[in-house]
């Protein structure tokens, strides 16, 4: 019976939280936040009215394959339950006209990466929908044959930490006077016999390569980065005894 009684009080302290919860938090609003030269505009939800905030990022460089600033869109790096409306603004005195596409910067791969969730596309806006913010561009697309990396790959995956037991690879060229930008379908991810396993924390490594590939049908020296993600187990026990990392199949 006192189980009973306990169970209760407990569950009665749980019921009584959730809705002092639901009287006492505001309801998220509809923002729209603009940058200073006026091209870029973010709309979505906010619990406070201080959320959001745009700024151009003047140390930044524009870069191939970016054709404009860099605007860091604040908080950043932080997951969105609803998603956010970015949209640029295509401009003849910014030089942004031949932008095709929005860029994002992955910090944890420490590359650039193509968004492809477009909601707008005209000869005025170019708009995306995200759910992470943080650092946004304008860019061009060149089209980069990637070359075949099984080699580089297994020579990546053979320098793994200890006790490892999943991964990802991802891959970024940067073209002369560049940025690091994201190949597409250019990836490995696998763990101890090909199964992803879980861990405590992931850590990160990198090796780099210069190759000519084609880039527009133009034979062009590239140099490529190759990241490993690592997911890795703090007491050291990465995979069992006869199972080695390989990808997953």
């Amino acid at each position: 019976m006192k189980s009973i009684r306990g169970i209760f009080g407990i569950f009665s302290v749980v019921v009584f939280g959730m809705t002092v919860w639901f009287i006492v938090a505001k309801e998220p609003e509809a923002r729209e936040v603009k940058s200073e030269d006026g091209v870029v505009t973010m709309t979505g939800l906010s619990r406070t009215a201080n959320d959001f905030s745009v700024t151009i990022d003047d140390a930044a460089t524009v870069a191939t394959p970016l054709v404009s600033h860099v605007y860091r869109i604040a908080p950043t790096y932080v997951q969105h339950d609803a998603p956010v409306v970015l949209s640029f603004e295509r401009s003849a005195t910014a030089g942004t006209l031949n932008a095709t596409a929005v860029y994002w910067f992955d910090a944890s791969l420490g590359m650039w990466e193509q968004l492809y969730d477009v909601v707008a596309d005209t000869d005025d806006v170019l708009a995306v929908q995200v759910t992470m913010l943080g650092d946004f561009a304008l860019g061009i697309t060149p089209r980069v044959l990637a070359p075949t990396m099984l080699t580089a790959f297994d020579a990546l995956r053979a320098k793994a930490p200890s006790g490892t037991r999943g991964y990802g690879i991802s891959v970024a060229y940067t073209l002369p006077n560049g940025v690091p930008v994201r190949l597409e379908n250019v990836s490995e991810h696998g763990g101890c016999g090909g199964r992803i396993g879980a861990g405590d924390h992931n850590e990160y490594s990198s090796s780099s390569t210069t190759l000519s590939i084609p880039v527009d049908d133009v034979d062009t020296r590239v140099a490529l980065m190759l990241v490993g993600e690592w997911i890795v187990s703090a007491d050291g026990a990465g995979c069992a005894v006869g199972e080695d990392l390989a990808p997953r199949e």
